[in-house]
């Protein structure tokens, strides 16, 4: 039962972390050092990179530490699989062949979309509170004191 309520939040938290970032098509073939992509992994690059980052991945998303027009080094943040799966990674450094990957597209802070949700939040949650009777409305029990004499 505890694990189906951290899967809930869990899924309920990872739309509300995307909706922080932009994602847009790279201006140029060759991404910059430190620009933060996501990109599709080929049939090739599955089978050429099955032992560095698993069997199966579907797509990537790294830092780039160099990148020129035969191969890409990525320090890894996250591989997703076929089946759904997806796993963290804390930095690791992969080579990868410029073949292996398709379909890079840079992925930026948006800190516009990070207040509006900090805003939506925000209402949400007091909104909430205001209806389940968390926050009063001034309503009082109390009898007003007696009047002096």
């Amino acid at each position: 039962m505890q694990n189906e309520a951290m899967r809930l939040m869990a899924v309920g938290f990872i739309p509300l972390v995307a909706a922080c970032y932009l994602q847009s098509p790279l201006m140029s073939p060759t991404p910059a050092p430190d620009m933060r992509i996501v990109a599709q992994v080929t049939d090739t690059g599955v089978l050429e990179m099955g032992q560095a980052i698993g069997p199966g991945a579907t797509e990537v998303e790294g830092v780039v530490a160099n990148a020129d027009a035969t191969a890409w080094d990525l320090r890894m943040l996250r591989v997703d699989y076929r089946g759904g799966s997806s796993v963290l990674w804390k930095g690791e450094l992969v080579h990868f062949p410029r073949s292996a990957l398709s379909q890079a597209t840079e992925r930026r802070f948006s800190r516009g979309r990070s207040w509006v949700l900090a805003g939506v939040i925000t209402s949400t949650a007091l909104l909430a509170a205001r209806f389940l009777g968390f926050l009063g409305g001034g309503d009082s029990t109390d009898k007003p004191p007696p009047p002096p004499n």
